[in-house]
């Protein structure tokens, strides 16, 4: 028989090279940014060097594990083959060469930037087909949420280029991180549930349905928000006083309650899970853990709006906490699990999360201290020992046929 590329089992599926290629990417990212921090190298990219972090951590490292987990999510969904062989090379490949685009390569950084863009064009017009249709009515706020992360992704990436004013390039950056928490709540309410049912004895949990109607239509309003807070302050002709009252102070209260209520209707989500009954089960409490840092995370960001707590660490409880030790525990769990293997983290797998969680406390508590440089150096070094572990144990397994010879 004659071998073709594409038949390898690492083109059967998206979570395979996405999950692979996101975890080395995010060890360079962090590694690189180390040696930036610490002036050890000179920051060559062309943009602000905490910008290109922020931008590469999002759009590069979050938005590939994201691919993996949607693709294979709603090919479950929908009982179909969306994504493999030939396209998704194409569409990893396309994501790979956005990763050039903030350096200083004249045409050729513009060319990285449009195929980066291509590559979420891609996504949704992959997607639209699937979801978009009655009996899916419960997933399309997936395809709404990917369009506007295509958005915030071009007005981050024009930003940056000062097409528009570069001091927004941070902004879209942060609206973007939301749009994959939000994504992580869609598919963490979808599958936690779902994993605690087949692996905890009698398992079960209350439903509210009320509840998930509004975790899944608040982001809409956060948005909308969120972005009249930036026109007001960016344009004092929007700005009007009402008795000394400005519009952006409105703004700012609505933005905190809002940021407020998605901690407390997450938390009311995650407690009706009980968590607590995972603690036998590494490979599902570090998952619970995850989303222990999305709902902490949106209460310290309602904090910021009024101005009691820092901006950098509510942002890193939801980005190397809520996003990183979610996406650890999923890839971890999806390797295994669509690979045909025993859905069991080992021991080495166990201290990569038990790390990770450190980092995340490093990043979040320390600079409450004024520990600055011992966070980013904690958290930096805690991050790229846990997905070095990762990487030397799931290799093997994603580029693997399934030991039962089934498709995966």
């Amino acid at each position: 028989m004659k071998f073709s590329f594409f038949h390898l089992s690492f083109w059967n599926t998206a979570f395979r090279p996405f999950f692979w290629f996101g975890s080395v990417y995010s060890i360079f990212l962090i590694g690189f940014w180390l040696l930036v921090l610490t002036n050890l190298i000179s920051n060559p990219i062309q943009i602000n060097s905490i910008h290109w972090h922020s931008y590469e951590m999002v759009f590069g490292f979050s938005k590939a594990i994201v691919l993996g987990f949607l693709f294979t999510a709603v090919q479950n969904w929908t009982n179909s083959i969306i994504l493999k062989g030939k396209n998704l090379f194409f569409l990893l490949l396309f994501w790979s060469l956005g990763r050039f685009s903030m350096y200083p390569l004249g045409f050729l950084a513009y060319l990285s930037f449009g195929l980066d863009i291509s590559s979420d064009l891609m996504v949704i017009v992959l997607l639209y087909p699937k979801l978009m249709v009655p009996t899916q009515k419960h997933n399309k706020p997936i395809v709404f949420h990917y369009g506007i992360f295509t958005i915030f992704h071009l007005l981050a990436g024009l930003s940056a280029r000062s097409v528009f004013e570069p001091e927004q390039t941070l902004f879209f950056i942060h609206l973007s991180i939301f749009v994959i928490l939000f994504l992580i709540l869609i598919i963490g309410g979808r599958v936690v549930p779902f994993f605690s049912g087949v692996v905890i004895p009698g398992y079960s949990f209350k439903r509210f349905p009320k509840l998930e109607l509004v975790i899944l239509y608040l982001p809409f309003l956060f948005y909308t928000v969120k972005l009249l807070d930036s026109l007001t302050t960016s344009n004092s002709s929007f700005n009007i006083n009402i008795i000394d009252f400005h519009l952006t102070d409105l703004l700012v209260m609505i933005s905190s309650l809002i940021s407020f209520s998605l901690f407390f209707t997450n938390a009311i989500r995650f407690i009706s899970w009980k968590p607590w009954k995972s603690y036998k089960k590494p490979i599902l409490w570090i998952l619970y853990i995850g989303y222990f840092w999305v709902c902490l995370g949106f209460l310290f960001y309602s904090l910021v709006a009024l101005g009691s707590f820092p901006i950098s660490s509510a942002i890193h409880s939801l980005t190397v906490g809520g996003i990183g030790v979610f996406i650890y525990g999923m890839i971890t769990r999806v390797s295994l699990g669509h690979t045909g293997r025993n859905i069991i983290a080992s021991p080495l797998t166990v201290s990569a999360y038990i790390i990770l969680n450190f980092a995340v406390i490093a990043r979040v508590f320390l600079p409450l201290l004024g520990k600055y440089n011992l966070a980013y150096h904690l958290s930096g070094f805690g991050w790229i020992l846990a997905f070095s572990i990762f990487i030397f144990q799931y290799t093997k397994i994603l580029f693997s046929p399934r030991p039962d010879g089934k498709p995966s």
